[in-house]
C-alpha cells in the first residue's frame, strides 16, 4: 500500500546560482505552531542529502505548543539570537516570522502563500520569504470527494477553522466550491485551539454527517473527540489517522523538507528569497484507519482502500 498519490503540480527545482559565501557554521531556526508540525529526523536527513553533515550547522527550534499567540514572541527571540535563517511551519509561523523581520531569510511551508498576503506571487515572492506552498487549499476539494466516497449518504458537512491562521478563509473557499458541485451544505465552525469545547457543542448540535478539520488545529485532540461522537473526519498527516481519525490526505512530509532544505540552501549560499520561486509538492499522502471506520459503522469500498498509501487496522 505504500504507493504515492502523484498529481500533476511541477516543483520548481531549477539551480540558482551561489551569490555568496555559506556561512562556516550557519544557525537555523525554526518556527512552528506545535511539535507535532516539526519532524527533527526529517528535517535532518534533508539537510544531510544538501551537503549538511551533522556539526556543520546548529538548529535552533521554537514551538508555540499549539498558542498562536506565543508566536511573536518566539519569532522576536530567532531574530535575536541573530540566526542566519529561519524555517517556518504553517501560515501562522511564517506570518509572526515575516512580522518580526524584514532582514533575516525566511523558508516557508504554508497554504496559499500569496492569499495569506506571505509573498507577491509564486514566481517572484519579493521581500524576504520564500518556500513550499503545500497544496493544502486545492487538497479541500479532494477531502469533500474522498469523504463522499465513504459516506455516500453524506448532505451536511461540517468544516473545522483555525480563527488564528489567515489560511482559513482559502481552506474554506475550496472546501465550499467542491460541495456545491455535489449539493452539500457546508457548514464552517471556528475552533479556538485553546478551548475546543463551544466548537464541539456546536458541532453536536448541527448534526453533521462529517467533518474536515483544518490542519493547523490540535488535530491528535480533535482526531480522538471526533471518533468519540462517531463522527467521520479527515485532516492532514499520519498522526491524525493514528489519533482515531478516519483519513488524512497532504503533501508528503519528506518532500515537503526536501524542498524547504532546497531553498534554504540556496539562501545560506547568497541567493535573495526574493529570487528563489515558491515551490509546490509533487507526491501527496492518503492513509485510512479501517479500525476507526469499522467503529463508525463504515465498510470503505475496497477501490478506496487500494488507493491509500497506508492502512491503519
Amino acid at each position: 500500500m505504500k504507493r504515492r498519490i502523484l498529481l500533476a503540480a511541477a516543483a520548481v527545482f531549477a539551480a540558482l546560482p551561489a551569490r555568496a559565501q555559506t556561512p562556516q557554521r550557519p544557525t537555523i531556526g525554526v518556527l512552528m505552531v506545535r511539535d507535532e508540525h516539526y519532524s527533527a529526523a526529517l528535517m535532518r536527513a534533508a539537510l544531510q542529502e544538501r551537503g549538511w553533515t551533522d556539526g556543520s550547522y546548529t538548529l535552533l527550534t521554537r514551538s508555540a505548543g499549539g498558542s498562536v499567540d506565543r508566536l511573536p514572541a518566539l519569532a522576536a527571540e530567532l531574530v535575536a539570537a541573530n540566526v542566519d535563517a529561519i524555517v517556518a511551519l504553517q501560515t501562522p509561523a511564517a506570518a509572526a516570522a515575516k512580522r518580526a523581520t524584514q532582514t533575516i531569510p525566511i523558508v516557508s511551508s504554508s497554504g496559499d502563500p500569496v492569499g495569506a498576503g506571505l509573498v507577491d506571487s509564486l514566481v517572484r515572492p519579493g521581500g524576504n520569504l520564500t518556500g513550499v506552498d503545500g497544496a493544502a487549499a486545492t487538497l479541500g476539494a479532494k477531502r469533500v470527494e474522498l469523504l463522499r466516497e465513504i459516506l455516500p449518504s453524506m448532505q451536511r458537512l461540517a468544516v473545522l477553522l483555525n480563527p488564528t491562521d489567515p489560511f482559513n478563509k482559502p481552506f474554506l473557499s475550496q472546501i465550499q466550491m467542491s460541495a456545491a458541485t455535489l449539493a452539500l451544505e457546508v457548514d464552517p465552525i471556528a475552533a479556538k485551539a485553546g478551548d475546543l469545547d463551544p466548537a464541539f457543542s456546536r458541532l453536536q448540535a448541527d448534526r453533521a454527517d462529517a467533518v474536515i478539520v483544518q490542519p493547523s488545529l490540535p488535530l491528535a485532540a480533535i482526531a480522538a473527540r471526533l471518533r468519540g461522537m462517531r463522527l467521520p473526519s479527515i485532516s492532514q498527516g499520519r498522526f491524525y489517522v493514528e489519533s482515531g481519525g478516519l483519513m488524512a490526505i497532504g503533501a508528503n512530509t519528506a518532500e515537503i523538507y526536501r524542498l524547504l532544505v532546497f531553498g534554504l540552501t540556496q539562501i545560506l549560499k547568497g541567493t535573495p528569497p526574493r529570487d528563489i520561486p515558491i515551490m509546490q509538492p509533487t507526491q501527496f499522502d492518503f492513509f485510512l484507519n479501517l479500525t476507526t471506520a469499522k467503529a463508525l459503522g463504515l465498510a470503505p469500498p475496497p477501490a478506496l482502500v487500494q488507493r491509500a498509501d497506508e492502512v491503519l487496522e
